[in-house]
């Protein structure tokens, strides 16, 4: 005869099991339905162009798995009427915050630049600006070539002074705003909107610290043409301890220089022998 007490202890550890299956099986399917449950999200209405001012007619609200709404959406129309998109939206996708911006009516450098830092501009060309193809919210370091030399000698140095600086501005264009200007046309006294992206610069604002501030201008008043910017990816945040390139370096120990100097340190014999009437150097 089986043992009841055997028997009753099976009988509470399946009821145990069975409740603790109900209570996950219950858990997994609450989550499952509250990822399906539908959700407002407001998507374009119509394919909408970069530098548009938003309007009514342009979206429209959706009702979307909470799946598949993406990280910064809206769910009212009211809260983006009037933003400006900064690349183009496709019809039926969602509207994210990081793809508009507010419509200023003017732009303030000032608000752009972090407390207790300063924004200071660098003059760039063809060469010493990258071409002309850095933007603003990118990031850059800072090469300066230097002759502290007198007279006729010279002492060149080349340096890498500060890296991972932040632009927040290409000419007129600044970072985080509509990179448009309105102008009145002097004839016909319409308004027009000049893309300040496409303008040509002549300089980059650049933002520092105080003390680097003052480097800056150092550089800037050492000679013309002594600052040169390197773009670095926006996700390289490193700091790289590099060394001063002089003509040693980049030219080597076979350079006209090189040569000459080990010209001057060749070996000399250790002493002298005299072998008949001739003198013989030994080695």
């Amino acid at each position: 005869m089986a043992n009841p007490r055997a028997v009753l202890i099976s009988l509470v550890i399946a009821l145990l099991a069975v409740a603790l299956v109900w209570s996950f099986v219950n858990q997994q399917r609450a989550s499952i339905l509250e990822l399906a449950t539908p959700q407002k999200v407001v998507v374009a209405n119509q394919d909408i162009q970069a530098l548009t001012t938003i309007d009514e007619t342009m979206l429209r609200v959706d009702s979307v798995p909470r799946s598949y709404i993406q990280p910064g959406t809206y769910s009212e129309m009211p809260d983006i009427l009037g933003l400006v998109t900064t690349v183009p939206i496709k019809k039926g996708e969602q509207i994210l915050q990081n793809k508009l911006l507010f419509k200023e009516s003017q732009t303030k450098l000032s608000t752009r630049v972090t407390k207790g830092k300063r924004a200071v501009s660098i003059p760039v060309n063809d060469i010493s600006g990258v071409a002309r193809l850095i933007k603003p919210g990118d990031r850059i370091d800072i090469l300066s070539s230097i002759d502290y030399g007198s007279g006729d000698r010279e002492n060149r140095e080349v340096k890498t002074v500060l890296q991972d600086i932040l632009v927040v501005a290409s000419g007129r264009n600044i970072v985080a705003s509509v990179p448009v200007e309105i102008r009145k046309d002097p004839i016909s006294g319409k308004e027009i909107k000049q893309d300040l992206r496409q303008e040509p610069y002549q300089n980059v604002t650049i933002e520092v610290n105080p003390e680097e501030a003052q480097s800056i201008v150092f550089l800037l008043t050492s000679g013309a043409g002594n600052i040169f910017l390197a773009l670095r990816n926006a996700d390289d945040r490193s700091i790289e301890k590099l060394f001063t390139t002089d003509s040693d370096k980049v030219l080597g120990e076979r350079s006209k220089k090189g040569q000459k100097q080990e010209i001057k340190t060749e070996r000399q014999p250790r002493w002298m022998e005299f072998r008949g009437t001739q003198m013989t150097p030994v080695y």
